[in-house]
């Protein structure tokens, strides 16, 4: 009995460490923060803590770029990046990216969403695009 109650007790202390990783599991109708420009911009703070981003999509003008999502509470400075996501955006086009009916993506940190026209790996901001996201 003694055996049983320890291995129940290590199975849940593993359970709920594991849980403490991968927490965007969204049941049907879970709250969501939608957030969005309220002007053309080149980046926007979408989380400035640990959560979920379910959606994001950017619309630029007439500059070509890429929607890059960055696992961090702040802008990073143009250079050299890593971004989580990368996406290429045609000028005066909407892309989107949504991770329904899966399981939303985590960010351990924050979430911030940058538009740059200079590729997924070197950021050079570009204050042309309208962004938005649905965040928990």
């Amino acid at each position: 009995m003694l055996k049983l109650l320890a291995a129940l007790i290590l199975l849940v202390g593993l359970t709920g460490a594991a849980s403490a990783q991968t927490q965007c599991v969204v049941p049907a109708g879970a709250p969501a923060t939608p957030v969005f420009s309220s002007a053309a911009e080149g980046s926007h703070i979408l989380k400035a803590n640990p959560g979920c981003l379910l959606a994001v999509y950017a619309t630029p003008g007439a500059t070509a770029g890429y929607l890059m999502i960055f696992n961090q509470k702040t802008v990073p400075a143009d250079g050299a990046v890593t971004p989580v996501d990368c996406i290429q955006v045609p000028a005066n086009t909407t892309i989107a990216a949504s991770w329904a009916p899966q399981p939303p993506e985590w960010f351990s940190s924050g979430i911030v969403a940058v538009f740059s026209t200079t590729g997924c790996f070197t950021k050079t901001i570009s204050a042309t695009a309208f962004i938005h996201a649905l965040v928990q």
